[in-house]
């Protein structure tokens, strides 16, 4: 993905508390440095890993190699995490890479909303209007947003040759069969909306639309949203 997600954070998370929400997978992939790099007042990585895992080391050892200060580490779901007394809360929330793998993209942004005070930085996967592959293509209208369980024939063709064309097998549900769809399994590729669509949910959110950009080729879009 292009950095553009590193320019909304920098412009809005000066002196503030920040929190990173599903940022272990790929390790490289966080934004806590970004953030401590442009001034951020506390640092916090929010993820569903167990506590075990070793992704968590591997984070620590990035921060450390980075010279990052203290960063407190919270092992949650967010949608559990966002119904807490009290709710934790953070002036700067940034989430990349984990909506489309929710089964209730709504849930998942009104939790987003009850976390962030002021700012939300937002990417995820999105497609296009227009989907052409080896096996044809495939129109969407601009309010459109792919239910993944309910692909099937042609249209499921399509997708599918698009999406390993860009991710080969890493699209589960999409680019490798779900042997049985679970309403409590985050691992497959749930949604795809429209770019135009992620704003509609945001602004639904209880969130206000202040800048976005597409990256990873158009497959993904970023949104830098303030709070209503």
């Amino acid at each position: 993905m292009s950095e553009v997600r590193d320019t909304y954070i920098s412009q809005v998370v000066t002196g503030k508390s920040f929190a990173d929400v599903g940022g272990l997978w790929g390790t490289v992939n966080e934004k806590v440095s970004v953030a401590h790099t442009h001034g951020a007042r506390t640092l916090t990585m929010i993820d569903v890993s167990p506590p075990d895992s070793e992704l968590w080391a591997l984070f620590d050892e990035r921060r450390r190699t980075l010279r990052i200060p203290a960063v407190e580490c919270m092992s949650a779901d967010i949608l559990t995490l966002a119904e807490a007394a009290p709710c934790p809360q953070f002036e700067v929330v940034h989430c990349s890479g984990v909506l489309y793998h929710m089964p209730e993209p709504m849930q998942f942004l009104r939790a987003l909303r009850k976390i962030a005070r002021e700012a939300l930085v937002l990417t995820s996967a999105v497609t296009a209007t227009r989907v052409e592959s080896t096996k044809g293509v495939l129109e969407l209208p601009a309010a459109a947003m792919l239910c993944v369980p309910a692909l099937q024939g042609r249209e499921r063709e399509i997708v599918q040759s698009y999406w390993q064309g860009i991710v080969g097998d890493g699209a589960f549900g999409i680019t490798q069969e779900v042997a049985e769809w679970s309403f409590e399994d985050f691992g497959p590729w749930w949604w795809l909306p429209t770019a135009e669509a992620l704003r509609a949910m945001c602004e639904v959110a209880g969130f206000r639309y202040e800048a976005g950009a597409p990256s990873w080729n158009g497959n993904a879009y970023t949104l830098l949203l303030s709070v209503r």
